[in-house]
């Protein structure tokens, strides 16, 4: 289908808002650069975004939604297999698990980068935070499973697994705070994922342990 006149003006002016954004980030982005480097004028990109917030969720919105929905996917899929297996991943499943979401970051980077790196100041400047704790949401209820199956004896307070999962999450995505590129990233990984594993199991199965000692 063609496109108007009005879809392609707004296309060329996403294009040189986000080489603004990613240069300057969004506090140091200026409107009037944006509009002067797409041959408009200021007045006119408030026609198609009221405001400098608006042109960055536009940016970012979409694919910040569909981040969501796969970290969702993933630990749904990771109950299942809990549920199915009735153990926890071995280091190989986890090792897939963790290069699928290199993969993922990878096919999104500019937007992981503009999410991490740029957003200072924007009403997503918060936005991994708000990733972090859908996904500690979920990490708990995978431990309640282990609990009820009786592959756990009790979960972590919540304040030490809130800490443990931001940290287990910033470790990962300084893949793109440090703007490594995949062959650095996956690198990183294999030192990373046995690290991660390695913890994890262990607090999981010293809590078993300790129970069954008692």
């Amino acid at each position: 289908m063609t496109e108007s006149k009005a879809e392609k003006t707004e296309k060329r002016l996403l294009a040189y808002a986000k080489a603004e954004f990613m240069e300057m980030g969004y506090a140091g982005a200026n409107m009037r650069t944006i509009a002067q480097k797409a041959g408009m004028t200021t007045g006119a990109i408030y026609r198609y975004f009221h405001d400098k917030n608006a042109l960055f969720a536009a940016l970012v919105g979409p694919t910040a939604d569909e981040i969501m929905q796969h970290f969702e996917k993933l630990a749904r899929f990771q109950l299942k297999m809990l549920e199915q297996n009735n153990k926890i991943e071995e280091l190989a499943e986890s090792s897939d698990g963790l290069l699928q979401v290199v993969d993922f970051i990878f096919s999104r980077f500019e937007v992981f980068d503009l999410l991490i790196n740029r957003s200072a100041g924007s009403a997503w400047e918060n936005y991994m935070d708000s990733l972090i704790e859908h996904d500690l949401a979920s990490t708990q209820a995978y431990l309640e499973k282990m609990v009820q199956m009786n592959l756990l004896a009790q979960t972590p307070l919540p304040r030490h697994l809130a800490i443990l999962v931001k940290q287990s999450y910033k470790q990962v995505l300084e893949i793109v705070a440090s703007q490594m590129s995949r062959e650095e990233a996956l690198e990183y990984m294999q030192l990373l994922i046995p690290f991660l594993y390695a913890g994890w199991s262990t607090i999981l199965r010293k809590n078993t342990s300790e129970e069954e000692a008692t």
